[in-house]
Order: structure tokens, then C-alpha cells, then sequence
């Protein structure tokens, strides 16, 4: 009698299982099924949106389906994601996001979300350095030296960023927390005020995306200090990298991602994740990101999650030891 009890139930589960992988393939095979959106927690002309709309134009190719690139700036991208966890989880609406998503939360309990728990991760697309840089009229022409003026005078010198929480005030407060240093956080309201400020002088230092600076680098308007990633830039290859400068375990990136709302059958997520892993690791499109100081990384949705958690770990820690709140 329990052998036949066992042996219905094991019945049942094996049904029930390829009636779910039936169902899984079934919405494989007809997505997508109209407009496809893509969020994009920032004004339109950043980084961010400019992936968003070169991703989604190669999408529209393939899938003959319109693809649109809804602009919902605010709460350095929680907004967008905390609107994109509500909504059905058929692929039918996505998110570029940047490392802000990953600690928006962390820095605020208001945000809205958990950042890997409410959403489903499609793939890992791109990594930028970042740039430490100062107005032409700073002491110091390298973050050497910007470093021993910070510990000369600590808590005087200001580095100006898009906002509380920013990766770009994290990766500040990590080069403050391995250095010693302490500098003087400015927070803006996105990062064109920060960028005018520091052109203009009243903030001495700012840190934003290379692509972001790089055409006011090569003017002379603005000086670099350092990057912040593991290796040089290949649009700056001049220009040392943090660790190089002696600053040993330092690294800070801007990542970015494609995410949908949590829950999207798997194999509507491998679907979305085989075409864009196809799209970053066509040629043309890495020539373009590498133009603009852009490094493409494609990866699998288990790959991306693993990224986002150690991310969130190493971040944490950061955030807890500056005690950075919103």
C-alpha cells in the first residue's frame, strides 16, 4: 500500500512538472507578444539610456516588435524599479539598471524593493570605470596627492556626486576607508549639477563615469586624478588607476544590467538573455561601448545574480562603515 501511495505521488509531481515546463515553453515561443518597454531610471542622454536604446533597436530587429525606452528618473533609479516589481512578470516590460539598484536599498529602507528578491535577472551587459577628476585649479594633478591634502586637512576638501548612496559616493568612501583620507561629501541632485559645479570650481573634485567627462578631459576643462577600476581605461590610458597609485584591494565599477520583475518563466528569461548576449558580443556594438569608455560584458541570469550579491556584500560594508544614510 505505501509502495502505491508513493508511486501516485510520484506520478502527480512528474505531471505536474511537465505541465509547468510545457507552460514555460508555450510562453517561450510566443513572447514576445507586443511592445516590449524598457525602463530607464535616469533622464534620457546618459550612459544608461544610451545602452537601453542600442540594446532595444537590435531587440526590434529580431523580435519585429516595438521597443521603447520609457525615461522615469528619480531616487537614483528606485523609483523606475519599485514601479517595474509591480508588474506582471511576462517579460513584456524590463529595466536597464545601474550599481545603484544594487544599494538603493541599503542606503534607504523608502526604496521600495529588495534588489535581487523582486525582480528577475536576465543578464549582466556592461562595466564602466569610473573617474576621479578636479577642476584644472586643484593642488594635487593625481589622487596621490589629493589623498595627503585629505589627510593634511581632513573633511575640508569636497568631492561633489549625484546624490546619497551613488556609487559614486561609495567608491569615495571605499578609497577614504583603505586610505585613511577623509574628504568632504557634496551631494547633487544627478550628475550634470555635480559635472557644472566642478567645471565651475566650487567643488574641487567630483567622480562620475568616464564617458561622462571624457570630452571635457581632453579639453582641458577638467583634470583627472585616477580611475577607479582595476585597469586602465583605453580612452585614458594615461591615466593611473587607484590601486596603482597605491591604494591596494581598490576597486569600484558602474555596472549595468537587464532586470524584469520577478517570477518571468525561465525560459522566456533565456530567450531575452540569448539575444542580448548576442547583441553585446556583436562587434559593432563593443567597438561603439568601448568608444565611450563602455567595457561589454554579457552573462548568464545566474551569473548576473551572483554579481548583483557580491556586490551588495562588498557595498554593505562600505555603507555601514561611513554610515551613509538617506
Amino acid at each position: 500500500m505505501m509502495r502505491k501511495t508513493w508511486a501516485v505521488l510520484w506520478l502527480a509531481l512528474l505531471a505536474a512538472t511537465l505541465q509547468h515546463a510545457g507552460a514555460d515553453s508555450a510562453a517561450a515561443q510566443s513572447y514576445p507578444s507586443g511592445q516590449i518597454k524598457i525602463l530607464v531610471g535616469f533622464p534620457p542622454g546618459g550612459t544608461t539610456d544610451i545602452i537601453a536604446r542600442d540594446v532595444g533597436q537590435e531587440l526590434e530587429k529580431v523580435w519585429r516588435q516595438t521597443v521603447i525606452v520609457e525615461n522615469r528618473a528619480g531616487a537614483n533609479g528606485a523609483l523606475a524599479a519599485a514601479q517595474l516589481a509591480k508588474l506582471p512578470p511576462d517579460g513584456q516590460t524590463l529595466m536597464m539598471i545601474v550599481s545603484g539598484h544594487i544599494t538603493n536599498p541599503l542606503v534607504s529602507p523608502s526604496a521600495g524593493y529588495d534588489a535581487i528578491k523582486d525582480f528577475t535577472a536576465i543578464s549582466l551587459l556592461a562595466s564602466s570605470p569610473l573617474l576621479i577628476f578636479a577642476h584644472p585649479g586643484f593642488a594635487a594633478n593625481d589622487i596621490k596627492g589629493a589623498i595627503a591634502l585629505a589627510k593634511e586637512k581632513p573633511n575640508t576638501i569636497g568631492y561633489a556626486t549625484p546624490g546619497v548612496g551613488s556609487i559614486q559616493q561609495l567608491s569615495m568612501e571605499l578609497l577614504a576607508y583603505l586610505s585613511g583620507a577623509k574628504f568632504l561629501h557634496v551631494p547633487y541632485r544627478g550628475g550634470a549639477p555635480a559635472l557644472n559645479d566642478t567645471i565651475a570650481g566650487h567643488v574641487p573634485i567630483s567622480v562620475l563615469s568616464v564617458f561622462q567627462v571624457l570630452p571635457l578631459i581632453q579639453s582641458g576643462k577638467l583634470k583627472p586624478l585616477a580611475v577607479t577600476a582595476l585597469k586602465r581605461s583605453d580612452v585614458l590610458p594615461n591615466v593611473q588607476t587607484v590601486a596603482e597609485a597605491g591604494v591596494a584591494n581598490y576597486e569600484a565599477s558602474l555596472l549595468f544590467g537587464l532586470i524584469g520583475p520577478a517570477g518571468m518563466p525561465a525560459a522566456v528569461t533565456a530567450k531575452i538573455n540569448a539575444e542580448v548576449t548576442r547583441i553585446i558580443n556583436e562587434p559593432a556594438m563593443q567597438k561603439k561601448l568601448a568608444g565611450q569608455g563602455v567595457l561589454p560584458i554579457a552573462s548568464t541570469p545566474d551569473g548576473f545574480t551572483a554579481v548583483m550579491k557580491s556586490e551588495q556584500e562588498k557595498w554593505a560594508a562600505v555603507i555601514k562603515a561611513a554610515n551613509i544614510k538617506e
